[in-house]
């Protein structure tokens, strides 16, 4: 299909220019270990009740890759806004290229790196004590990489309509910090008061951080991780939709 050629093709592309200047690929591994090296030590006397197990890495490393994968697609916009400054996408509307691939490109190669990162950490945390349980780890894989898909989306779009970083960067980072610290990825919200608890089930990354401890556990059967996925397969359709339409009108 001419779609999914076009698709391979501009994936391609991205994921040269990635490997070309992989320091940011490495700087977002590198993030989350000095998580795991300077600030899971001190979670070790804390006790998270019977929600959790007690192995603090199994309850801290989910929430540490929900934050991987969600960073990555967030500030992607970035990128994008650099190509429309030097014509990349104004060149584009001359290509027969379907509309859905040029942006199709990047997404995949923010879910790719992320990907990458989120692998790259699982392995570097079992030497720590992380034990995950194996078709829970891949569920969680799908759920991340999932999330990933629509905050790719979701920034690359914002940089098309914002079209700088003095307007994109301010809109990404009010963004950024309330879904982080109202998901629990850094410390489980039963910590939390009762009233944050109550404001967190309104954050669809709250789900994906609960879901995500639970798989790791193997406990794929919960309800939490069927609201997971509930939640972020549609909002997934709907951020390619909103970028396929919105990279569409740049372009023509």
């Amino acid at each position: 299909m001419k779609v999914l050629t076009d698709l391979r093709l501009l994936f391609a592309r991205k994921a040269m220019e990635t490997l070309r200047n992989p320091v940011f690929l490495f700087m977002g591994v590198f993030t989350p270990i000095i998580y795991l090296a300077l600030f899971a030590p001190l979670l070790k006397n804390l006790s998270f009740g019977h929600a959790h197990d007690s192995n603090i890495l199994n309850m801290f490393v989910p929430g540490m890759l929900t934050l991987v994968a969600f960073s990555v697609g967030l500030f992607s916009g970035f990128g994008i806004i650099d190509e429309l400054r030097s014509g990349i996408i104004e060149r584009l509307r001359v290509t027969p290229a379907s509309r859905f691939s040029l942006i199709g490109g990047h997404i995949f190669r923010d879910m790719t790196a992320a990907l990458f990162q989120v692998i790259f950490f699982v392995l570097i945390a079992i030497p720590f004590g992380f034990r995950p349980d194996f078709f829970g780890l891949l569920l969680m894989f799908i759920l991340l990489m999932s999330l990933c898909s629509i905050t790719s989306a979701f920034g690359n779009t914002v940089g098309l309509l914002t079209k700088t970083e003095d307007h994109f960067a301010p809109i990404v980072h009010s963004i950024n910090l309330p879904i982080m610290l109202l998901s629990g990825m850094l410390l489980p919200l039963s910590l939390a008061p009762k009233w944050l608890q109550v404001a967190a089930h309104f954050n669809p990354v709250y789900y994906v951080v609960e879901a995500s401890r639970h798989l790791v556990r193997g406990e794929i059967t919960l309800p939490i991780v069927g609201y997971a996925f509930a939640f972020v397969i549609p909002l997934a359709a709907i951020s390619l939709l909103w970028a396929s339409r919105t990279v569409s009108k740049a372009v023509h």
